[in-house]
């Protein structure tokens, strides 16, 4: 706890902007001003000659000094108070910073040590290790990875507990395969502040969404064929990589395919959150859209960033949409899309792993 106070003093005095803070910019100069004995005369010419402002600390006046220094005490002190008052509620909050790890077999720099200052409380690590130690890059198990996320549900039931929902923010990132993404983001669900953080593959470091929307879209297409009795349907999201339909048909032969293009994606086309907002919102809207239309099964084939896949979990609604299946994707299998996580949405009271 000290050294949060220290840390978040710092932080107050070099980079945030507050009225305590103000006040103590004010009141240090002219407290210094009238320690050092610092005379300050100002002369401004009219047409009936010099118009001079003079200040002496040292000199006859001063009962003025006094009056300066006291009134500067009391600047200081009070924006000193402020500054305490915003450190002690930013105390009572927490941030919960989630990390999955579940494909480089490596230990890297934690998502904890990146998240900026600008998301306020107290640090809460929680690394959700899916690795299983066999095959870098690849989850032999995924029922043992299942049992590992499934307990994160107690535990932050455990850390926010007693807390108000207000005081309450998670941090989630992650490298892990995008079922189990989908997955952590169906758990934090969208009640509380949530904000996404990426790895930057090029930089080797964790970033934050800063960059300005490019306008991109999903282009979406497929809906037209859906009719009455249509009732499981394939997702297929191209946000990085391509979705390719024989790959699809090879997972879900005989399955009407929904595709949902982002025009111009690529493996950086995600670091603006307003982006990410818009394209979650789509995706939500077509999920929609196909529960009206009477689709209670959506296996969903998801190719994005880590930050979006997590960000699309916490949006999907676990009551008023349909069933939803992940699938995860192997270049080397020849099934392609070897095994899935059923959501715990629609009923279903917990996550299951099929295999194919």
């Amino acid at each position: 706890m000290i050294n949060y106070f220290l840390r978040s003093l710092m932080d107050w005095v070099f980079r945030r902007r507050s009225i305590g803070l103000s006040l103590v910019r004010v009141g240090v100069p002219l407290l210094f001003a009238v320690l050092v004995g610092l005379t300050i005369g100002v002369e401004i010419p009219t047409s009936q000659g010099l118009m001079i402002f003079k200040w002496d600390s040292s000199g006859s006046i001063g009962a003025l000094s006094w009056g300066v220094f006291v009134i500067a005490s009391l600047i200081m002190l009070l924006g000193l108070c402020l500054i305490i008052r915003d450190i002690r509620e930013e105390g009572r909050k927490k941030v919960i910073v989630i990390e999955a790890r579940g494909l480089r077999d490596w230990k890297g720099q934690p998502l904890a040590s990146a998240v900026p200052w600008s998301v306020p409380g107290r640090r809460e690590q929680v690394i959700v290790d899916l690795r299983q130690g066999l095959v870098d890059g690849q989850i032999a198990s995924p029922d043992v990875a299942l049992r590992r996320l499934a307990g994160l549900t107690d535990d932050i039931a455990r850390r926010c507990y007693g807390l108000d929902r207000q005081d309450i923010s998670f941090v989630l990132g992650g490298l892990a395969p995008v079922p189990f993404l989908f997955l952590l983001g169906v758990i934090i669900d969208d009640e509380s502040r949530t904000f996404f953080m990426d790895w930057e593959r090029t930089q080797h470091a964790w970033r934050t969404l800063a960059e300005d929307d490019d306008g991109r879209c999903f282009v979406v297409s497929g809906l037209d064929a859906i009719h009455a009795q249509v009732r499981r349907v394939a997702l297929c999201v191209s946000a990085s990589y391509d979705v390719l339909d024989a790959d699809v048909h090879v997972a879900e032969p005989g399955v009407p395919i929904i595709k949902m293009e982002l025009d111009g994606r690529n493996t950086n086309s995600h670091w603006s959150e307003l982006k990410q907002q818009r394209l979650a919102q789509h995706f939500l809207d077509t999920v929609m859209a196909l529960a009206r239309q009477g689709v209670n099964e959506i296996t969903l084939f998801l190719a994005a960033p880590a930050s979006l896949a997590l960000r699309l979990g916490t949006l999907y609604d676990k009551r008023n949409l349909p069933h939803v299946e992940v699938n995860q994707f192997e270049q080397g299998d020849p099934k392609r899309f070897p095994w899935t996580v059923r959501m715990p949405v629609s009923g279903l009271p917990l996550a299951e792993v099929r295999q194919r």
